[in-house]
Protein backbone atom coordinates (compact mmCIF):
# COMPACT_ATOMS: atom_id res chain seq x y z
CA UNK A 1 0.00 0.00 0.00
CA UNK A 2 1.10 3.58 -0.93
CA UNK A 3 1.42 6.45 1.50
CA UNK A 4 -0.52 9.34 0.86
CA UNK A 5 1.04 12.31 0.46
CA UNK A 6 -0.40 13.86 3.45
CA UNK A 7 2.16 12.11 5.89
CA UNK A 8 4.75 14.39 4.60
CA UNK A 9 7.35 15.63 7.10
CA UNK A 10 8.20 19.69 7.45
CA UNK A 11 11.39 18.47 6.42
CA UNK A 12 10.66 16.48 3.17
CA UNK A 13 8.11 18.80 2.14
CA UNK A 14 10.75 22.02 2.59
CA UNK A 15 13.03 19.75 0.32
CA UNK A 16 10.31 19.51 -2.28
CA UNK A 17 9.25 23.05 -2.05
CA UNK A 18 12.45 24.06 -2.55
CA UNK A 19 13.35 21.49 -5.47
CA UNK A 20 9.91 23.16 -7.60
CA UNK A 21 11.22 26.77 -6.91
CA UNK A 22 14.88 25.59 -8.45
CA UNK A 23 12.82 24.03 -11.18
CA UNK A 24 10.57 26.75 -12.00
CA UNK A 25 13.36 29.59 -11.98
CA UNK A 26 15.85 27.37 -14.09
CA UNK A 27 12.66 27.14 -16.29
CA UNK A 28 12.20 31.29 -16.02
CA UNK A 29 16.12 31.60 -17.27
CA UNK A 30 15.90 28.74 -19.70
CA UNK A 31 12.38 31.20 -21.26
CA UNK A 32 14.99 33.94 -21.15
CA UNK A 33 18.26 32.88 -22.72
CA UNK A 34 16.15 31.23 -25.53
CA UNK A 35 14.70 34.61 -26.40
CA UNK A 36 18.56 35.41 -26.55
CA UNK A 37 20.16 32.76 -28.66
CA UNK A 38 20.14 33.12 -32.18
CA UNK A 39 21.42 29.40 -33.42
CA UNK A 40 18.37 27.33 -34.04
CA UNK A 41 20.07 24.28 -32.47
CA UNK A 42 21.09 25.80 -29.65
CA UNK A 43 17.90 27.72 -29.38
CA UNK A 44 16.00 23.70 -29.85
CA UNK A 45 18.46 22.53 -26.99
CA UNK A 46 17.75 24.92 -24.81
CA UNK A 47 13.61 24.46 -25.48
CA UNK A 48 14.24 20.95 -24.65
CA UNK A 49 15.79 21.73 -21.17
CA UNK A 50 13.49 24.22 -20.57
CA UNK A 51 10.71 21.92 -21.65
CA UNK A 52 12.11 19.56 -19.25
CA UNK A 53 12.55 22.05 -16.37
CA UNK A 54 8.26 22.77 -16.58
CA UNK A 55 7.68 18.74 -16.49
CA UNK A 56 9.81 18.06 -13.68
CA UNK A 57 7.85 21.88 -11.72
CA UNK A 58 4.31 20.99 -12.71
CA UNK A 59 5.00 17.11 -10.86
CA UNK A 60 6.29 19.02 -7.96
CA UNK A 61 3.98 21.07 -7.87
CA UNK A 62 0.84 18.17 -8.27
CA UNK A 63 3.30 16.42 -5.26
CA UNK A 64 3.20 19.48 -3.39
CA UNK A 65 -0.62 20.68 -3.64
CA UNK A 66 -1.42 16.83 -2.47
CA UNK A 67 0.43 17.31 0.64
CA UNK A 68 -1.42 20.25 1.25
CA UNK A 69 0.64 22.99 -0.29
CA UNK A 70 -0.95 24.92 -2.54
CA UNK A 71 -1.49 28.08 -1.33
CA UNK A 72 2.38 28.22 -1.40
CA UNK A 73 2.89 27.22 -4.87
CA UNK A 74 3.00 29.97 -8.20
CA UNK A 75 2.36 29.76 -11.66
Amino acid sequence: MRATMRNVGKAEFMSLFQQYQAESLCSKKLQMYSAQVQDPRLRNLINEFNTQCQQRAQWLSSTLSEAGGTPYITS
